[in-house]
């Protein structure tokens, strides 16, 4: 029967006190923005479906997104607010969805300061120093002395709404360069009074918020403080400043400290992407953690319950966050606790939730149910039809599921429905260096569609009612030379030797890195700003960083790539995409041998945007037979 998850990891299993507050486990779902309020910054159904969802799944405590304490503090347009009693039945209800699922919930409360934007919140932005976000570029204005206390007020009294909507606690965003987290950094501080300067002049906004909360509240209302403890920016928060802040909120009444890391100008280390170390932050929590008196929560692309435990027992920290892959899998914890976890819908670390999201809400290739859970609890459907998935793309493997779940009577047929390229182009991602999680991630998916009900074929089908065939999204540079080869037959075949790789795609970027992980000498030519420019900017950071690990040459805004000296000197010439990668185009292209009429095919592309483009349109097409 293998080792139950309690016995497996005793430390993510065991019970922890936050206050008055008795946590069942080490499992916390962190404060994470989905956009899934209104315009308004109103609690909707989808918030509390989503986070209701979250409470089921057996996480031991649940972090709200945060919520706007002031008319001004939305950071993004959905953003949920709390600045006004009108918000209270809408958080009343969000809350008691937690609740009522089984997880007690914080409400995150903060103002963004300087990131965000006045074109989106109605005012004009507000900072500890007029220095604009050096992202957003947009000037703040200087909060006087003598309005600072109004703008802690804010925070104290939404806090009490918090607590009449029935929330168990709050914390308060200390950490991501937003109005808090502003004033504790000389990055974004540069006053001259007794809010500026010294260590301690910066804590008084923050200290005074937890006073005026502990104040209000009393002593067995549990208050969390997050900060980033180390912003990667000039003159911004260290370590030692960190132990520092933490000592301070434990000496003012703070219960817990969520550790972090970033601001705005270096998001990449907080939002990391496929390819970068699981638990790169757990060394940093626990130098943080040797140093103060409270429990630490910890991040840093948390996915394996292994890593997570292994931090608890090395005294990094004391609560898990695990932030995008409670996306991926609501019920992580409780798949984990019952022998179910090679069940678990693994973050492949995309990031298309928090980063290039096509739609105003958080989306996601693994878990497309995310914000919308209730209309993915189908009644069977009368008149079950006969369904044939000729390959296994994340597409494929998600029409299939949601066919199955709908009654229909699913077969996935041959092209990786037992063995070769499961997960169709994100096979071949799953081959680049650090990018082994992919094909985990797609061997889940298949059980999943597999529990549903699917069967599995290694033949093409004889008959069905309903014909579904996955066509791959291959865009080439017809221009290359003679003998050129795409950047996807790197990931197909052993090729090695000196390389000139062409191309200003993700697809380009990583086939580069194979290229020079196999000991080849690597020139990769973009013709356009910057290498990997149709994906998430976390992406260009690793294929950098690796290819400059390699000594691989690296040169961008080339505008005629063939005429390039490296040219001469390689063994060969790979293509990524073309200059005009058109979606539309059909010699972009490559249709599957499938023997039966199509009714329709399912999509699959390389980038991950495109890739959930394909996941939402599989949804669609599966839900509307």
């Amino acid at each position: 029967m293998g080792t139950a998850g309690a016995e497996r990891y005793p430390h993510l299993f065991s019970p922890l006190r936050l206050g008055p507050l008795e946590l069942q486990n080490r499992f916390v779902v962190p404060a994470l923005t989905t956009n899934f309020g209104d315009l308004d910054g109103q609690v909707t159904d989808e918030v509390c479906g989503y986070l209701g969802r979250r409470g089921a799944g057996g996480f031991g405590l649940v972090v709200c997104e945060n919520f706007g304490v002031q008319a001004g503090a939305k950071a993004m347009p959905r953003m949920l607010m709390a600045h006004e009693d009108r918000y209270i039945p809408g958080m009343a209800k969000l809350a008691a969805a937690v609740k009522q699922a089984g997880a007690p919930v914080l409400a995150q409360l903060n103002h963004p300061g300087r990131q965000t934007k006045s074109k989106f919140t109605g005012h004009e932005l507000v900072a500890p120093s007029a220095i604009p976000c050096p992202i957003n570029r947009e000037m703040p204005r200087a909060l006087s002395r003598d309005e600072i206390p109004e703008w802690e007020e804010y925070y104290v009294r939404a806090a009490e709404r918090a607590a009449e909507a029935g929330f168990d606690g709050v914390e308060v965003h200390g950490a991501h360069g937003y109005l808090v987290a502003g004033f504790l950094s000389s990055y974004a501080n540069t006053r001259e009074d007794d809010y500026g300067g010294s260590l301690e002049n910066r804590c008084r906004f923050l200290l005074n918020i937890v006073d005026g909360i502990r104040n209000r509240m009393g002593p067995d209302f549990p208050l969390s403080v997050r900060i980033s403890a180390r912003e990667f920016v000039p003159d911004g928060i260290d370590v030692a400043e960190a132990i520092e802040i933490g000592r301070a909120v434990a000496a003012h009444g703070a219960n817990a400290l969520s550790v972090s890391v970033g601001v705005y100008q270096t998001f990449n280390k907080l939002s990391m992407v496929t390819g970068e170390p699981e638990g790169q932050w757990l060394d940093l929590a626990g130098e943080v953690r040797a140093g103060i008196p409270i429990p630490v929560m910890g991040v840093g692309r948390l996915v394996r319950a292994q890593v997570a435990e292994q931090g608890l027992a090395a005294g990094q920290i004391d609560l898990a966050c695990f932030g995008r892959a409670s996306m991926a899998d609501p019920e992580l914890p409780v798949k984990i606790r019952t022998r179910r976890e090679a069940e678990v819908l693994t973050c492949m670390g995309c990031n298309i939730c928090l980063g290039r999201s096509a739609r105003p809400e958080s989306i996601c290739p693994v878990n497309p149910t995310i914000g919308r859970e209730a209309e993915f609890d189908f009644a069977a459907t009368a008149s079950a039809q006969t369904v044939a998935v000729v390959g296994a793309s994340f597409s494929a493997l998600t029409a299939a599921w949601v066919a199955a779940k709908c009654g229909h009577k699913v077969t996935l047929h041959g092209n990786g429905a037992q063995g070769g390229a499961l997960g169709g182009l994100m096979a071949l991602r799953a081959k680049v260096p650090g990018n082994a999680v992919i094909g985990e991630t797609a061997a889940a998916l298949l059980g999943r569609a597999q529990a549903a009900g699917v069967q599995l074929s290694e033949q093409l089908p004889e008959a069905a009612d309903v014909v579904w065939a996955v066509r791959e999204f291959r865009p080439l540079d017809a221009a290359g030379p003679e003998g050129a080869i795409s950047a996807t037959a790197v990931f197909e075949g052993d090729q090695a030797g000196e390389a000139l790789v062409v191309g200003d795609d993700l697809c380009a970027a990583e086939a580069a890195v194979v290229l020079a992980q196999r000991g080849g000498q690597v020139t990769l030519l973009s013709p356009a700003r910057d290498i990997a420019n149709d994906s998430h900017p976390g992406f260009r950071e690793v294929c950098r960083r690796r290819l400059d690990a390699a000594g691989a040459n690296i040169e961008v805004k080339v505008a005629e790539p063939f005429a390039h000296a490296a040219r001469e000197q390689a063994d060969f010439v790979v293509l990524g995409r073309g200059a005009v990668a058109d979606w539309d185009d059909a010699g972009n292209w490559r249709l599957p041998e499938v023997g039966l009429p199509v009714s329709a095919y399912l999509d699959d592309a390389y980038e991950p945007g495109l890739l959930t483009r394909t996941v939402y349109e599989a949804v669609a097409l599966a839900r509307a037979l």
